[in-house]
């Protein structure tokens, strides 16, 4: 999987699958965003803001450069929260009793057959 959209759509299902039920309302993610448009549209906020101090800095232009910087810290905490939010419901899922547990021992890299 290699895209966002992908995973998206695989928690729903699972979702579905292990609890019976998708209730996006119950959730942290916004599962109606397109996830692709959305950490781009985010990441270009990001990169924008960093274009800008880097001009204020060749600029020599300190009040421009520290409301650039404050304005890419504001972008990063924001995909920092897009990702944390995709990491809370992964979380809740697999915190979900209809797992199995993982037995002693369990070899992640070993190919199941």
């Amino acid at each position: 999987m290699n895209d966002l959209e992908s995973v998206k759509h695989f928690i729903v299902e699972l979702m579905e699958e292990k609890t019976g039920r998708f209730d996006e309302n119950s959730l942290e993610a916004d599962y109606k965003l397109d996830w692709e448009s959305e950490l781009s549209e985010r990441l270009g906020n990001a990169f924008y803001n960093m274009s800008r101090a880097a001009s204020a800095k060749a600029d020599s232009n300190e009040v421009m450069l520290k409301a650039a910087l404050l304005n890419s810290r504001t972008d990063f905490m924001d995909l920092a929260n897009f990702f944390r939010d995709i990491y809370d419901d992964l979380d809740a899922l697999v915190k979900h009793p209809a797992w199995p547990k993982i037995p002693k021992g369990f070899d992640y890299g070993k190919i199941s057959e």
